[in-house]
């Protein structure tokens, strides 16, 4: 954040009663206004109104970490203005379903007793119960083939939110099995007290529109409603937001069209542009000063995001954050992908330590201050930049599960489960060669104790299921494993980032294992162990979409490998986004999930919003661009094997 604050920032600060629009450029210091708006909101009133309690406002976020994050900078606003405010803590700062879940607990105490399923909960949950969960009944339409397990989980689930959360054209529903499969599906949800995050909005919304004694409540409390991130909300999460407006509460919202990139999730360009339509008399601000990235790439930016027919007028502007030299951007065409990796590495390595100016000091760029951005396809396309960094030892992170498994301690730990499990004919010498590839400095009197422990929990489960189930429990188990091997971050060989990335793919491990126990804990130890070997086999790797879980190590000193999408509210000093071959980015396949197999799209309104265009696509290349503070490294090299990636994406030779 600037020292001085813009005219701009200042008139989105001071705004206190009607509708409020900001339209945020990227690194125009939105966090830091909303934080000062909402300091500026606790602070005295104009005379003869009334002074607001936190408990007045609310402040809607993407994410729980953005919502950390500006929970805290408010705090610190907070205190800077007005001393310690008694009650800050009322005030609500979060996710639209972490409210929708809080209110529905406190509106109605038996939501206490249920719990929430995250993504992978969900598909636990289906794969546990097939038939229960409407999926095994489920066709395909028209052709009316059936679904396959593992594979089409996660289309399936979301078909679901899709007739929970879209507007429906009813009909053109006619005949589509997935409507049943919803029925089965929320009975299955009741029947076993749980709650999926649309299934959470379901309630709120029902209640926030047809509750008359919760709108009251709602009505005399709710003053202001802050929503950062606008423009990637779904209709669902609309609702929500128009209902606490037509309860009376004042709306500021934050976004900005150019970074609609969740289409794909119901989010549409219509919640930005048509916001003075729905809300007259809205005031609209415009925050276009970048304090975050170099005059290049910001003109970069700004002249490619141009092209998009439909947006908001605006103009970015640098500041001068960064200063502007030769080679800072730099576009390489490569001859294959593996040069194209190989050359990545070499000039991270050569950046490693670089002078780097950062709030008015200097310092020398770490590893975690790179991050390569690919457009999706982790698994497939990370593959050439994982093997050049290994070669050069230099320590990295996959964001998301789909590459876990390609790491050395994590392909150690699933065999570990393998053996305990019973499952194949994994053997204790096969497991014990594995954690000793994996390079952890593990002494060898360690690991065998670890394994006897791991050997005597194999043989106790078959014939022991009245024992508590804490003592069988898969995260029991690993983490007797790590205290028995006295697995230690300071005994991993290596720089200090290596250390750090292992621990976090293990972390990562262990958050699938409680994920897994999430929806299997009251099954019995053998049955419970056979269903997690399959599910490691089968579906373990492929059921978390990309960056789905993160990391649990955020500092660790090591280059960051993610998706554009899990990018989006992040910076770094050096950014690079390789691969730019035509038909992969732009990719010809820009919608994620194949749902209209099971949900016609014409069935849904505004249906093809969810497909994607070359227009969504400049939008997410432009995130991508615009989350480099002073290196921006593009390049493309033709594919070997696949004949319609051999020429050079458009957006590399704009």
């Amino acid at each position: 954040m600037p020292p001085a604050l813009t005219p701009s920032q200042l008139d989105a600060i001071a705004h206190r009663d009607g509708h409020l629009q900001l339209i945020a450029c990227a690194g125009s210091g939105k966090t830091e206004v909303v934080a000062r708006r909402v300091a500026q909101l606790l602070g005295p009133p104009p005379d003869g109104a009334e002074r607001l309690a936190p408990q007045n406002l609310i402040a809607f976020t993407f994410t729980e970490k953005a919502g950390a994050e500006l929970k805290e900078r408010i705090a610190a606003r907070v205190a800077e203005a007005h001393g310690e405010l008694p009650g800050l803590a009322e005030m609500f700062v979060g996710t639209i379903h972490g409210f929708c879940l809080d209110l529905l607990q406190r509106e109605s105490p038996e939501y206490l007793k249920y719990s929430v399923l995250d993504e992978v909960g969900q598909k636990l949950l289906v794969e546990r119960h097939p038939g229960r969960s409407g999926m095994a009944h489920t066709t395909r339409h028209p052709d009316g083939r059936p679904l396959a397990a593992w594979e089409d989980t996660g289309v399936y689930l979301s078909a679901l939110d899709v007739l929970r959360q879209a507007t429906l054209l009813p009909e053109r529903l006619a005949g589509v099995s997935a409507v049943a499969g919803l029925a089965a599906w929320r009975e299955l949800l009741e029947s076993q007290r749980y709650l999926d995050y649309t299934a959470i909005m379901e309630h709120a919304v029902r209640a926030l529109e047809g509750d008359a004694a919760v709108r009251a409540r709602l009505g005399a409390r709710v003053r202001h409603v802050i929503v950062d991130e606008y423009q990637d909300v779904n209709p669902i999460q609309e609702r929500v937001v128009a209902a606490l407006a037509g309860l009376g509460a004042w709306l500021c919202v934050v976004g900005d069209d150019d970074q609609t990139i969740y289409q794909w999730n119901g989010a549409t360009l219509a919640n930005v542009v048509g916001f003075a339509d729905r809300y007259p008399g809205a005031r609209l601000l415009r925050l276009e000063e970048n304090f975050r990235s170099t005059r290049a790439i910001v003109e970069l930016a700004r002249d490619f995001i141009a092209d998009n027919a439909e947006r908001l007028p605006k103009a970015m502007r640098a500041t001068g954050a960064q200063p502007d030299e030769e080679g800072d951007v730099t576009a390489c065409a490569y001859a294959s992908a593996e040069a194209e990796a190989a050359a990545l590495a070499d000039r991270l390595r050569a950046l490693h330590g670089a002078a780097f100016a950062e709030r008015g000091a200097t310092r020398g760029l770490a590893w975690s201050d790179m991050t390569v951005l690919l457009r999706s396809g982790l698994k497939r396309h990370a593959a050439p930049i994982v093997e050049a960094l290994k070669s050069r030892g230099i320590p990295f992170l996959v964001t998301g599960m789909n590459n876990l498994f390609e790491t050395a301690e994590a392909r150690a730990a699933r065999a570990l489960f393998y053996f305990v499990a019973g499952h194949g004919s994994v053997t204790r010498d096969e497991v014990r060669a594995l954690w000793v590839a994996a390079d952890l400095g593990l002494a060898d009197a360690d690991l065998d104790r670890a394994l006897d422990r791991a050997e005597a929990t194999r043989d106790e489960i078959p014939f022991d299921a009245r024992r508590r189930a804490n003592e069988f429990a898969p995260q029991t188990v690993m983490q007797e494993f790590v205290d028995g091997a006295r697995l230690r971050e300071e005994r991993v060989p290596g720089e200090r980032g290596r250390a750090e990335a292992v621990f976090a793919n293990l972390g990562a491990f262990a958050g699938l294992l409680a994920d897994f126990e999430a929806v299997h804990h009251h099954s019995g130890p053998a049955a419970q162990y056979a269903a997690l070997a399959e599910f490691l086999e089968r579906g373990a790797a492929d059921q978390y979409g990309e960056g789905l879980l993160d990391s649990p190590v955020a500092g660790a000193d090591a280059v960051r490998i993610m998706t554009i999408h899990k990018s989006k509210g992040l910076q770094w000093p050096v950014v690079a986004i390789p691969g730019l071959v035509n038909n992969r980015f732009p990719s010809t396949f820009q919608g994620r999930n194949n749902w209209w197999h099971l949900v016609p799209i014409e069935a849904v309104a505004n249906g093809s919003r969810y497909r994607g265009d070359l227009a969504d696509e400049r939008r997410l290349f432009y995130v991508a661009v615009t989350r480099a503070q002073k290196w921006l490294l593009v390049s493309w090299a033709p594919s070997a094997k696949v004949n319609f990636w051999k020429r050079p994406s458009p957006f590399f030779t704009w």
